[in-house]
């Protein structure tokens, strides 16, 4: 039960983490990326597409955080103790 426990822990924090970097992704792109810059600026709803496209990559980011920390959190867990890691 304990390693069940530190697993979803160890998923949990890595979906916080990779999460705010998928977030932050269509914003940093934004910002240097013309093209991105012009797909939402000739839409009518371009701030409310912007939202909806920054929560999308959120949503991934957190999903695909928490499957990469418990993998890693499994892999690396037994052995980190002995390595050091």
């Amino acid at each position: 039960m304990q390693i069940v426990f530190e697993r979803t822990i160890q998923g949990i924090y890595s979906a916080i983490g990779i999460g705010t970097l998928f977030y932050c992704f269509p914003v940093v792109r934004h910002i240097f990326s013309e093209d991105y810059r012009y797909r939402f600026k000739f839409e009518e709803d371009a701030k409310l597409l912007f939202q909806i496209e920054t929560i999308k990559y959120l949503k991934r980011g957190l999903f695909y955080g928490f499957i990469y920390g418990a993998i890693i959190g499994t892999i690396v867990g037994p052995f980190g103790s002995i390595w050091g890691i």
